[in-house]
């Protein structure tokens, strides 16, 4: 009789270990969600303020581009930036910093379009920095990007 009660506590606790997880176990996954978590965080704002600044890239050129003289389209494409919102904590506001406008006094060479070239960029602020065995990045990101688009509204000088 007593052998049948070992046997049964025997059976009980081997079932009960090898089902249970440890704490080690549970601060180790702990550790790993967190950095995780931390590491899809910095990935999702920049991968947003990308987009931010690439749309913001295209608007701007496409307005300036509708326009018959640089000053105008300095002056649209200014506009066009502040319709592009952003927090400006982690992510800068965008900034306009080239605008070539090269409609070649309305009569272009044989074989060349008149062109609006714009940049634009914005600077990211991730929250965790990022540590990757020993190696540390800065906690400040930028991104710039240009397009360039042909002007649609020129001024043409006939011969």
């Amino acid at each position: 009789m007593l052998r049948r009660q070992c046997q049964s506590r025997f059976k009980y606790r081997t079932a009960r270990s090898q089902s249970a997880m440890s704490f080690a176990e549970v601060a180790a996954s702990s550790f790993l969600v967190i950095i995780m978590a931390a590491l899809a965080l910095d990935i999702s704002l920049l991968i947003f303020a990308f987009s931010v600044n690439d749309k913001a890239c295209t608007d701007v050129v496409r307005a300036a581009a509708q326009q018959t003289s640089a000053s105008q389209a300095m002056i649209f494409a200014t506009a066009s930036i502040k319709n592009h919102k952003t927090d400006g904590v982690f992510i800068s506001p965008i900034a306009l910093t080239l605008l070539n406008y090269h409609d070649y006094g309305g009569t272009p060479p044989a074989g060349e379009t008149p062109y609006v070239q714009v940049t634009t960029s914005v600077k990211v602020k991730m929250p965790v920095p990022l540590y990757f065995f020993g190696a540390s990045w800065t906690n400040d990101m930028n991104f710039s990007q240009t397009y360039t688009s042909p002007i649609i509204k020129t001024k043409y000088v006939l011969p």
